[in-house]
């Protein structure tokens, strides 16, 4: 009776393998979508009523096509300034009108650290800080193009049609004036012109900011002089701290200021020293507004030269200034600290009782400074 089964067994067995294989065909065709794009913004904090799809790609494959063509900007958009957004601003203005979207193309590592692998570029946002703040700033479409050797020697016309046309679908790109793309940086604005004679090309000059040009590198050299104030008009907002509260010594508990020890990781800090500012205890905080349910507070950066350490370890330590918290109750939860003033600089005091009385006279500053009772 199982021999003259057999033929039935060899034809199910058939039939099971192919309904197996084009399963497998359906699973890979969706882990391939899944990883072309592979993070959605989520409908919570500043990223509710934002939809962003961000797609990773490697030079060494073609790109998925995109659902609609491209009003794009291209850089890196660390911090994203006031520089960066008016070239946001512009490329969604195309994007409205043109029925196009808003896409942005940035790079993965900088090239400056591909080219100078030994030069350490501090970061004025954490990774998902830059995706939320261009997702606020009205982008559809983020690819974070990956910046390898292949990729260093495209052309500025390989640059442009292989990339921008064939792939992005680019009916419109907006770049600021000292933009430079393709192999020895040799592409400059005429060759968008000269290579995608169908695309409309937009230029924005220096966006002046009192004494400075809006750019990265002028917002770091203020933070690293403590000038926040300066820092933050080149931002368009105030900078912004994140990261989980952790448990630390419990000395500022001790001398009656309890402060939250912030763990900020991948992003530069201003110069040691103390500051006031607004926390909110919530992940993902808007970027570019300090929300209503901001907690007035005073933050330290430093070192704790008064306190006798075997290892002094780079703190961020956030009093705040309002409010009752249960003792240990804030431990492990997420804190956003937009920073909006400067009070002074780190010292050292000449005891625990000298450092005291100076909190005081910070917090009295920090609650001036904010208009706070």
């Amino acid at each position: 009776m199982l021999n003259n089964s057999a033929p039935e067994i060899l034809r199910d067995c058939a039939s099971i393998k192919g309904m197996l294989e084009n399963r497998c065909e359906s699973l890979l065709a969706f882990l391939d979508e899944l990883n072309d794009s592979i993070f959605q913004l989520r409908e919570r904090g500043s990223a509710k009523g934002y939809s962003l799809k961000v797609v990773h790609h490697n030079s060494l494959k073609p790109m998925k096509a995109l659902e609609r063509p491209s009003s794009l900007t291209i850089g890196n958009f660390d911090g994203c300034h006031v520089g960066h957004q008016k070239l946001l601003s512009l490329a969604h203005s195309f994007a409205e009108q043109h029925q196009t979207q808003t896409t942005v193309l940035t790079f993965d590592p900088h090239p400056r650290e591909f080219f100078n692998p030994d030069v350490f570029l501090p970061r004025l946002f954490q990774p998902e800080q830059k995706l939320r703040a261009l997702a606020e700033q009205g982008v559809d479409t983020v690819i974070v193009q990956s910046f390898d050797q292949e990729f260093s020697r495209l052309s500025p016309e390989e640059f442009c049609r292989e990339l921008l046309l064939n792939q992005l679908q680019t009916k419109a790109v907006t770049v600021g004036y000292d933009f430079r793309f393709g192999k020895g940086r040799a592409g400059k604005m005429e060759d968008f012109e000269k290579y995608l004679p169908a695309c409309r090309v937009f230029e924005v000059g220096e966006v002046d900011v009192g004494d400075d040009i809006a750019s990265s590198s002028a917002i770091r050299k203020h933070l690293q002089a403590s000038e926040i104030k300066i820092a933050n008009a080149l931002l368009g907002r105030a900078h912004l701290l994140e990261g989980t509260i952790q448990k630390g010594r419990q000395l500022g508990r001790k001398l009656g200021f309890p402060t939250a020890n912030i763990e900020v990781k991948k992003q530069m800090l201003p110069q040691a020293g103390v500051y006031s500012g607004w926390a909110v205890l919530e992940r993902d905080a808007p970027i570019f507004r300090i929300p209503v349910n901001r907690i007035p507070c005073i933050i330290n950066i430093g070192y704790r030269p008064t306190i006798e350490q075997a290892e002094p370890q780079l703190l961020v330590e956030t009093h705040l200034l309002s409010g009752e918290y249960g003792q240990d109750s804030l431990y492990d939860l997420p804190i956003s600290v937009y920073i909006t003033d400067h009070i002074r600089g780190e010292r050292k005091f000449t005891s625990l009782d000298a450092l005291k009385e100076q909190i005081q006279v910070d917090c009295k500053a920090a609650k001036a400074w904010l208009g706070c009772p």
